[in-house]
């Protein structure tokens, strides 16, 4: 019996990782022992956002996560997510935050996986994009108090809503500080 209540409590984080307090996030936190090809070795655990559209694929879906590289003092940080959507092609460039501060993101990779025609009337593509967005060590001192939501946009297109609780950015820095 305790076997399965230790079995739920941790899938039960695993899938609330957004609720999870920041001891928990700075155990999830992955350190490679070798850097990949961008230069990370530190990898926050994965959120994901979803919603459905009836049309174009079902799901669009963003998954984002903090990553850092080996010797990270709190500089160097980026977010990087990865968005898979049906539709019309979208460019990210720019996300805000509540109180209207831009912040440029890196388009790192994006393609379409796949057209085709949907009803006989609409021809629409699914498109998977990597993004990455830097992070100052004064933004993660700040969002580590107060968390931080952001809304990626292009122009006056709003796309995917970001969020980073507290708690989270704190277990990140805590896990790459204690390296």
């Amino acid at each position: 019996m305790a076997f399965l209540a230790a079995t739920l409590h941790i899938s039960g984080c695993a899938e609330n990782i957004r609720e999870a307090p920041a001891n928990i996030i700075t155990n999830y936190t992955e350190h490679l022992a070798a850097p990949d090809d961008k230069g990370f070795a530190w990898f926050a655990p994965e959120l994901h956002n979803s919603h459905y559209r009836p049309l174009f694929f079902g799901y669009d879906t963003l998954d984002y996560r903090l990553a850092a590289p080996e010797h990270a003092d709190g500089n160097n940080v980026s977010l990087l997510f990865k968005v898979s959507y049906g539709g019309d092609v979208r460019h990210y460039d720019i996300t805000k935050d509540a109180e209207g501060t831009s912040h440029t993101i890196k388009q790192l990779k994006h393609h379409a996986v796949r057209c085709q025609l949907f009803n006989s009337l609409i021809s629409s593509c699914l498109y998977e994009g990597q993004y990455s967005l830097t992070l100052s060590r004064s933004d993660l001192e700040q969002i580590s108090k107060a968390g931080l939501q952001l809304q990626s946009i292009n122009g006056s297109q709003l796309y995917e809503h970001i969020d980073l609780p507290k708690d989270y950015v704190q277990g990140f820095l805590n896990a790459i500080h204690s390296n």
